[in-house]
């Protein structure tokens, strides 16, 4: 399975693991336009890209945002281009992202736009550690 081990393929796992009860992979493949719930498997086991095309709707589907599902595809469809997507389009946050670290930074830094120190960095790296159980990059 060529994307057995991709962060998307780990994320579409846990996310539908954890709608279990609430929606079936049938419905989910419903949603996204498909007849038959296997392409879903396909997708959560890494036999198959998601392809681009899809990501909107199956972000709904998941009730997951979409910008941070698209960074996934993208870096499914093109390894090693995250770099790349990053330079073209900077960072493309999330809605999550946006609400709770962008807003409250601006807020805080009253919109100067100050350059994190290796104080301020350690220091996010632990809350982060201290919330998430690993720092930012470890997760998906």
């Amino acid at each position: 399975m060529p994307y057995s081990e991709t962060p998307m393929a780990h994320y579409l796992t846990k996310r539908i693991d954890a709608l279990l009860g609430i929606k079936n992979q049938r419905e989910i493949a419903a949603e996204i336009g498909y007849d038959k719930p296997n392409m879903i498997s396909m997708f959560k086991r890494g036999e198959t890209k998601v392809p681009l095309d899809k990501i909107p709707l199956l972000a709904k589907a998941l009730q997951v945002d979409p910008a941070h599902l698209f960074r996934l595809a993208m870096e499914q469809q093109w390894p090693g281009m995250k770099v790349v997507v990053d330079e073209i389009f900077k960072n493309i946050a999330s809605d999550n992202e946006t609400e709770n670290l962008l807003k409250p930074w601006r807020e805080i830094t009253k919109e100067r736009d100050p350059s994190p120190n290796s104080h301020m960095a350690r220091i996010l790296e632990r809350a982060f550690k201290e919330i998430m159980g690993a720092t930012p990059a470890e997760k998906v």
